[in-house]
């Protein structure tokens, strides 16, 4: 198994990937979230991502088979006056496959994280985990992740999940 950056080849492995990340938080999340069974980010998002040179999936691959994934891009706080300058890695999104999980991916995922800021001088690294995907947080937890910030909600009214549209699951 090896991690490596993504190439514009792998899109539609990581989109299998999302798929399969998108049906996950559809079931933590219904009233947020819905699992669709077509790709739920343009394909242009993805290759775009890759191309960035601020910005990388990190895939795991195996047997030729890409089977997680984290991405990765260089991000700051708002130039305004109150803020320090601080630029930092924010991690958006990682999965591993179900089937492959407990084999340390996420972790060699993460590693490979750690040194992508590294080398270019990033000093932090941030992501944002919903409250109800305790799976992530503590994973996140685990790498020494600690809490900076909390976004609050307050429902003004109950919002049902909606039925499932063409291309659901």
């Amino acid at each position: 198994m090896k991690i490596r950056p993504a190439t514009v080849h792998d899109v539609p492995a990581i989109q299998r990937l999302y798929q399969e990340l998108d049906r996950y938080h559809a079931d933590v999340l219904p009233g947020v979230f819905r699992a669709l069974t077509e790709d739920a980010r343009p394909h242009s998002l993805v290759r775009d991502w890759i191309q960035d040179t601020d910005a990388d999936y990190l895939v795991a691959e195996d047997n030729d088979r890409i089977i997680g994934f984290l991405n990765i891009r260089k991000a700051a706080h708002p130039r305004y006056p109150m803020f320090r300058p601080h630029d930092f890695a924010m991690i958006d999104n990682a999965v591993v496959e179900n089937s492959q999980r407990g084999r340390g991916i996420g972790t060699q995922l993460f590693n490979a994280a750690l040194a992508w800021a590294r080398e270019r001088g990033l000093n932090h690294i941030q992501t944002t985990v919903w409250s109800a995907n305790t799976r992530a947080k503590d994973f996140y937890c685990r790498q020494g992740f600690k809490p900076s910030t909390e976004r609050l909600e307050l429902a003004l009214r109950e919002v049902k999940a909606e039925p499932s549209a063409p291309g659901d699951a």
